[in-house]
């Protein structure tokens, strides 16, 4: 009988550690789990998160891009002009030397015709003047109108200034002709120009004349 007790007191106290095991476990709260509506929310914000720094990382790129793309486009026209100036200035030396030579031919023709030489010499000295004038033309070279003119400091340059009674600054002689190269000064024209002196008097006078009145 003893030993029955012992076994019903240790069934009796298995069954009470039991009983506290499952109010220990009932008397803990219950873990929260996230709900499935706000991971969505999460991640969402999360993804626009990520997607606002690619877009911001996209557009620095493509203003870094722009600006490599301008600089090379300068530099590309810069490098062009240089060449083209280098063309020109070459071109320009060039066509200066064949001026020297025409004025030669030029002279040439002169004395020939002057001291009339043999008319096979002079024809052919003619016939490479005309050609050499052909190709001046060609290249856009043209003769700058001087004799009858005003002067034209962007055009002529004044060796003498004669007593005359033409128009006061008209150029009355042409020592050495002037060309232009497609619009601009290639060579000046070196010119005599007319002072009247009659002319400067009245202008002179008529001058005196309006400042007398601009006095009264």
């Amino acid at each position: 009988m003893e030993f029955g007790e012992k076994q019903e007191g240790v069934i009796m106290v298995g069954e009470k550690k039991r009983h506290l095991a499952t109010e220990t476990v009932e008397a803990q709260p219950p873990s929260k789990k996230p709900l499935e509506g706000e991971n969505t929310e999460t991640r969402l914000k999360e993804a626009m998160e990520t997607l606002d720094k690619e877009r911001a990382k996209s557009e620095d790129y493509l203003r870094r891009l722009q600006y490599l793309q301008a600089d090379f486009e300068n530099y590309r026209k810069r490098v062009e002009k240089e060449m083209s100036d280098n063309r020109q200035f070459g071109n320009q030396r060039l066509l200066s030397d064949l001026i020297v030579v025409n004025d030669e031919l030029e002279l040439a023709l002169r004395e020939a015709e002057e001291s009339k030489e043999n008319p096979t010499i002079l024809e052919g000295i003619g016939m490479v003047h005309k050609r050499l004038q052909g190709l001046l033309s060609k290249e856009g070279v043209e003769k700058i109108q001087s004799q009858g003119s005003k002067f034209n400091p962007d055009l002529h340059d004044a060796a003498l200034r004669v007593a005359s009674n033409e128009e006061d600054g008209t150029i009355v002689e042409e020592i050495r002709r002037g060309y232009t190269l497609k619009g601009k000064v290639l060579r000046p024209s070196i010119v005599k120009v007319a002072e009247n002196p009659a002319e400067r008097e009245s202008k002179s006078e008529n001058s005196t004349l309006e400042e007398t009145r601009d006095n009264e």
